[in-house]
């Protein structure tokens, strides 16, 4: 019965036909547990963390969590498609909070190579690329290496797959990190509008070049999905707009903040500055994102 679950790999798994599901609770329960215990394996040492935080606060879905819901499977409580898709969202949740501290680290980095670069000037997209885009495919490709190096995979932490994925995404995620400065435009000139309106643009234009490029990456890696124009578009679409929104929430709590003025900063207050808003950015986005299940 097991072997014919895994032989469905083709469907999701909380949608899983009741043909694969029989009468066999003894198999239905090892087939959990394996399943619990390889999305538990591939944690390293962000995910970690992060399920040692929700352990300890009780906020979230944890591994904890996850072992009293295989408990209320076996003692009859839920059904065996209510379990594996609560493991399936932990499993979910966790990679999505990985690449979240993975991309405000790269963020951080990306921002502090520009700003120094350009003497605390408004960053463009020619700058962003030149220095923002290289530290960011380094930063997140070695920030995500270490990571599965800390996971029980065997051979995981230098998959090529995933480290060319990661330079990728860490490259865009560099570039829009590094541009996103340019959302203190408004806040400069003391005028709420063109926080609100810089705020939109650049968050339209960062997360439209960062849900092309995952597509396109994800659809040439993986031989199991094929390029769709309608999913292709779907998908910039969408994110171009949470981030226009959450970049436009971001420009007018920062002009209502600093009270319609923007201080000269030194350098180092800029990058701070500056990396707090991207990290901002990407928490806001990250939690709306999740929200509308498109994580």
């Amino acid at each position: 019965m097991v072997e014919a679950i895994q032989n469905a790999s083709y469907q999701p798994l909380h949608v899983l036909s009741s043909r694969y599901v029989e009468k066999n609770d003894s198999d239905e329960s090892i087939f959990l547990e394996e399943k619990l215990q390889e999305v538990k394996d591939e944690q390293g040492f962000i995910g970690k963390m992060w399920n040692g935080f929700k352990e300890f606060t009780n906020l979230g879905q944890s591994s904890s969590d996850c072992d009293s819901m295989l408990e209320k499977y076996k003692n009859g409580q839920i059904s065996f498609e209510e379990a594996v898709k609560y493991i399936d969202e932990f499993d979910k949740k966790q990679n999505s909070m990985t690449n979240l501290f993975a991309n405000i680290a790269t963020g951080t980095g990306a921002i502090a190579l520009a700003t120094v670069a350009v003497a605390s000037g408004p960053i463009g997209w020619g700058a962003a690329f030149m220095y923002g885009a290289p530290i960011g495919a380094a930063l997140k490709t070695g920030i995500k290496a270490a990571d599965r190096a800390t996971n029980n995979v065997e051979g995981d932490a230098l998959n090529a797959k995933s480290m060319a994925k990661d330079a990728i995404s860490g490259a865009i995620t560099g570039a829009t990190s590094a541009v996103s400065s340019g959302i203190m435009a408004g806040v400069k000139e003391g005028k709420l509008a063109l926080s609100l309106a810089n705020g939109a643009k650049c968050g339209a234009q960062c997360g439209a070049m960062s849900g092309a490029s995952t597509y396109i990456v994800d659809t040439a890696l993986d031989k199991d999905k094929e390029f769709n124009f309608g999913d292709f578009a779907k998908t910039t679409l969408t994110s171009s707009a949470v981030s226009a929104g959450v970049g436009a929430a971001v420009g007018g709590t920062v002009y209502g903040v600093s009270g319609g003025n923007a201080p000269t900063l030194t350098l180092g207050s800029t990058i701070a500055r500056d990396s707090s808003l991207s990290a901002s950015r990407k928490i806001a986005g990250n939690g709306v994102k999740e929200a509308m299940n498109l994580v």
